[in-house]
């Protein structure tokens, strides 16, 4: 009978109840049992619980949002990949003409210089897991001028055909290096073209590399020996051949062919040096083919061709290459490294460059892209993502009355152009009332980058699409309205009314406030989070990279998705639209200049039943004249990938 009941039932209960140490492991219990069931998020009376259950949720969320966006970019531009098969044969080795021992044949690399063959070849295999699913040779390259210590390897381009008929959904292949000493070392894949790859390894390995400027001799019709070596017993291998035809068939260019004395046919000879009669490298051997004759031969490419090659992927000359705005040489094409499949679709997605793999091994970073925060970040209310991204200030929104951080998260938006499913460029943009309609029609003021041409930047590209996003859940297509590249403004309109906004007024004269302190306003093109950076504005506009004499300046320090984004003081009122030019000021069109060149509007050409934007048609206020559209346009395009 327990204490209620008897209480009840007018008795005296005597019994002390539950003891403390049994309360105790019942309050346990149910903090252990609210944990298990944390997947409901069930509310506790424990807060320390709560915070866990918010935080639990918070995370999931975002990873949900991020798996959700990845998963589309696959979708769109990736390539589909079948599942893994665990049927599939392991690749076996096949041993080939005789073991060569260190030290038994030395080959010559340069006029007065000889080395052990042995150091000079090494095996490359491709795994998925600890299965082996291909290995052939390589041999080593200059490394050229690079700050990280690299050592590179040329191969057969049948290693690319390997690693992507064999990808799989897990997504998971890996490349190692079998070294001269016997020690295996992880590789990367990376450029490469229909004939040879390259392959990177981490650290300088002790490994001799060929030299390519020393040119070879003409290679005879006989005497010639192909090496390659084994990945699995480190073992170096030769077989003697000859030339079978310099020019074999058209489909195969410039390549060369031999054919072994013995028939042997093996692929751990791919990528491995062909040697003359003097144990001379002439060349390559890059693969195997049948010309319908019962003879297997080999083709290969010869050494002169083989700089040629390398040059052309600039590989030896790495000073011309840079990562801004990186681009393959022609017909060079580029390994995705496995498990950065998500990671590429996603550049591809936001029309970023795709970086060198190695940038994406090494962890490389990309930097001046419009998902960098700013300033103090705001997130609205009911924010489901946890602590939102850090940014650069703190203490910036409590500058400002407590109405104007009311007002300005319903009058700031976010902005994207695409071209298809590619996002061509993000910036923010502010909700006005338009001064020409009766109806007072609420239209976006933004930067003309948003719309402007790639190839032309003086002009507008009209096969943009643009999209509106007003958090937490408003979203819409745009229509541009008018524009004018002088100044780099943009008018777009709204294709449905977004509900609970306070368009600003910028057409009211406002009382001049000599303050100078500022607040630049922006949020992210990826969560929409709203972004303010505090600062002073300065008197002219002297360092300013963007040639215009109406430009001023203020010390905000604003990143690519403030462009566009309103500068307004510490009363709300609107002082200007934010540009961005990296300077670590930010420009910025003043508020009456603004107003001056949408004021020789008035109808919206949308209410007209016009199907084009309209430029407004001003007299430039610039020495150097159209010249300032093209630094309105680099500054907000450029790209830089650099290693972390």
């Amino acid at each position: 009978m327990t204490a209620k009941t008897t209480r009840n039932k007018g008795m005296i209960d005597c019994t002390r109840g539950l003891s403390r140490e049994q309360r105790a492991i019942n309050r346990r219990n149910k903090l252990d049992s609210s944990l298990v069931s944390s997947r409901g998020y069930k509310r506790s009376r424990n807060p320390h619980v709560n915070w866990i259950l918010k935080r639990i949720a918070a995370t999931e969320a975002f990873c949900k949002f991020e798996d959700n966006l990845s998963a589309i970019a696959v979708q769109r531009f990736g390539e589909p990949l079948p599942d893994r098969e665990d049927s599939n044969i392991a690749f076996e080795e096949r041993s080939f003409g005789e073991i060569v021992k260190p030290g038994e044949i030395t080959c010559p690399i340069s006029t007065n210089y000889a080395v052990d063959l042995s150091s000079l070849v090494v095996s490359i295999a491709l795994f998925d897991g600890d299965k082996m699913l291909f290995a052939c040779s390589g041999i080593p390259i200059p490394h050229g001028r690079t700050t990280q210590s690299l050592t590179r390897f040329v191969t057969s381009a049948h290693l690319v055909t390997q690693f992507n008929q064999n990808r799989n959904k897990d997504d998971k292949l890996r490349v190692a290096v079998r070294l001269p000493n016997n020690r295996a070392t992880d590789g990367f894949l990376g450029l490469y073209d229909k004939d040879i790859a390259i392959v990177t390894c981490f650290g300088f390995l002790g490994v001799h590399r060929i030299d390519l400027n020393d040119k070879a001799k003409p290679f005879p019709v006989d005497n010639l020996k192909a090496a390659g070596r084994a990945f699995n017993s480190g073992s170096l291998m030769a077989m003697r051949g000859s030339l079978y035809q310099k020019r074999p068939l058209e489909h195969l260019e410039d390549l060369n062919t031999w054919v072994s004395d013995s028939q042997h046919i093996s692929k751990a000879v791919l990528g491995g040096p062909l040697l003359g009669s003097d144990n001379k490298i002439v060349g390559m051997s890059l693969d195997i083919y049948d010309p319908g004759d019962a003879n297997l031969r080999y083709t290969f490419l010869p050494m002169d061709l083989l700089c040629k090659r390398l040059k052309h992927f600039q590989i030896l000359n790495p000073e011309k290459l840079h990562n801004r705005g990186y681009t393959l040489p022609k017909d060079v094409s580029s390994v995705v490294p496995s498990g950065f499949m998500q990671t590429v679709c996603r550049l591809k997605s936001c029309d970023y460059p795709i970086p060198p793999p190695l940038v994406l091994e090494f962890n490389g970073q990309l930097f001046n892209h419009f998902e960098e925060c700013f300033g103090e970040v705001l997130p609205w209310k009911g924010y489901p993502y946890g602590h939102p991204p850090s940014g650069s200030e703190k203490c910036v929104w409590n500058q400002l009355p407590k109405d104007i951080v009311t007002d300005v998260p319903r009058r700031v938006v976010s902005l994207a152009s695409f071209n298809g499913y590619v996002r061509t460029f993000a910036c923010t943009g502010l909700l006005i009332k338009w001064h020409g309609s009766k109806a007072k029609h609420t239209v976006i003021l933004t930067s003309a980058s948003l719309v402007r041409g790639r190839c032309n930047e003086d002009s507008i590209d009209n096969s943009l699409t643009i999209e509106v996003f007003l958090p937490p859940n408003q979203h819409a297509g745009g229509t541009l309205e008018f524009y004018n590249l002088d100044y780099n403004i943009a008018i777009v309109s709204l294709n449905k009314n977004f509900n609970a906004i306070r368009p600003d007024d910028i057409f009211t004269k406002n009382a001049q406030n000599k303050c100078k302190k500022v607040v630049a306003i922006g949020r992210d093109a990826k969560l929409h989070l709203l972004m303010a950076a505090s600062g002073e504005v300065k008197p002219g506009n002297k360092g300013c990279k963007v040639v215009c004499e109406d430009v001023r300046l203020s010390t905000c320090k604003i990143k690519k998705a403030g462009i566009g984004g309103p500068l307004i003081n510490l009363d709300g009122s609107f002082v200007g639209m934010n540009f961005y030019d990296g300077s670590g000021v930010t420009p910025f069109l003043p508020r009456h200049k603004i107003v001056k060149v949408l004021s020789r509007v008035n109808s919206l050409p949308s209410e007209c039943g016009y199907n084009h934007p309209m430029p407004i048609n001003v007299i430039s206020g610039t020495k150097k004249g159209i010249q300032k559209n093209k630094y309105f346009f680099l500054f907000s395009h450029c790209h830089l990938f650099l290693f972390a």
